[in-house]
């Protein structure tokens, strides 16, 4: 039972005690019932305001000293509290909670005032104080270190490195993909370090993305200059009734196909810097799946499981499908099966194709970009799939079967966005 709840009782309590004591002493004198009834109407009436007045007095003096505990706590120090009573205990409490707020904000952290705010900042913030003591690491820093940072460990114990020259930070954790930066202030009598270190990741991709297409329009428009007319040149020479001897013919054959070759690798890798914006929304999976097995055989079957309705670009990844599902029919030895699995886990799609193929032959080579171990295969499917996917802003992942014979490709993307 807490103090209020029993301050409420006494109070009743003791009011029942004197119109018991008054009733008793009216009897004792042989009072009228007239007399005792307004006897006991007037001082209950006077007692419950009496009871009234001192627990609304005792409640507000709490009151006005929560609030002002409150408004020193956030830094306003121009209040000055109502006093409810001008007693010494009183004055001696509002004394101490000002003494103690004092002391608070001389020894608080320096940072105390946007800690909260640069905890939920996406960019890795540490504070070291002259000592090169740390005072201050938020969780973006933390979740990329991948372990505990106690305040107040030294900066080299830390994990980070002072390069002597120029005074700045570093961390191993923050070397790849990341631009750190070292900044030093005044904060009271201290001077402290900032370290701040900022993904730069998707900047890097997507320059690198836009640096990337811009190379394959102009290589695409040189290379096919020269090779359409020395694909043309050949079949004419080849279709006229001149009779050249073996080796040329041979040589003429030879330039023949590998021009063709190239225009039709050139034709796909072209296809990588054309590709439209991913214009999301659900669609229907069976239709996606109907559409993308028409490059099958008759005989091959494709069974789907799981979600009914997909969410993507349904026609790019209808290209897709249609990539993956040609490299399990290359791959495959006998009647083709495939098996296409959606479902969603914490709120993110995923999309799985299983083939009982031979599998990856050569699985850490599988996500090179342009690699392939067949004849005729150039790994511009699996480019264009990967490429594709990251529209989505999602991946691609590829693996062997472990239950069983085949390969198996694995798209995810957040459900986030769809409408």
């Amino acid at each position: 039972m807490n103090y209020e709840r029993r301050l409420i009782i006494a109070l009743v309590t003791i009011c029942g005690l004197i119109l018991g004591l008054a009733l008793a002493l009216a009897y004792v004198l042989d009072w009228s019932g007239l007399a005792m009834s307004t006897l006991l109407f007037c001082l209950s009436i006077a007692l419950a305001y009496a009871a009234q007045h001192y627990y609304r007095h005792w409640q507000l003096t709490l009151m006005n000293l929560t609030s002002y505990t409150q408004l020193l706590r956030e830094g306003t120090s121009n209040i000055i509290p109502i006093a409810q009573q001008q007693s010494g205990l009183y004055q001696d409490l509002v004394q101490e909670i000002e003494q103690l707020a004092t002391q608070h904000q001389q020894n608080s952290h320096p940072l105390l005032d946007i800690g909260h705010l640069m905890d939920e900042w996406p960019m890795a913030i540490a504070i070291f104080d002259d000592n090169n003591a740390l005072i201050y690491r938020n969780n973006a820093l933390l979740s990329v270190l991948k372990r505990p940072l106690l305040v107040g460990s030294n900066i080299i114990d830390s994990g980070f490195i002072i390069d002597s020259a120029s005074h700045r930070i570093s961390h191993p954790s923050f070397a790849d993909n990341w631009q750190s930066q070292t900044m030093t202030f005044n904060r009271g009598q201290q001077q402290l370090t900032l370290f701040s270190a900022t993904d730069i990741s998707h900047p890097l991709k997507t320059h690198g993305d836009i640096i990337e297409q811009n190379l394959i329009r102009v290589f695409s428009h040189e290379l096919r200059n020269s090779l359409t007319p020395m694909a043309s040149m050949t079949d004419t020479l080849l279709s006229t009734n001149n009779s050249y001897d073996e080796q040329t013919t041979l040589v003429l054959n030879r330039i023949n196909q590998r021009s063709n070759h190239l225009l039709q690798f050139i034709a796909s890798y072209a296809e990588l810097s054309q590709l439209p914006a991913a214009d999301l929304n659900w669609f229907d999976s069976e239709s996606l799946i109907n559409e993308a097995k028409t490059v099958l055989p008759d005989d091959a079957s494709v069974l789907l499981n799981g979600e009914k309705r997909c969410f993507g670009d349904r026609s790019l990844l209808s290209m897709v499908l249609i990539n993956v599902f040609k490299n399990a029919l290359q791959a495959s030895t006998s009647q083709l099966e495939i098996q296409v699995s959606i479902y969603v886990e914490d709120d993110i799609q995923f999309i799985e194709i299983i083939d009982n193929g031979e599998g990856f032959q050569n699985l850490n080579n599988a996500n090179t970009p342009f690699y392939s171990t067949k004849q005729d295969g150039n790994g511009i499917g699996l480019a264009l799939s990967r490429q594709i996917t990251q529209q989505h802003q999602g991946t691609l992942s590829l693996a062997n079967n472990a239950n069983s014979k085949g390969a198996k490709v694995t798209l995810q993307w957040s459900l986030a966005r769809a409408k």
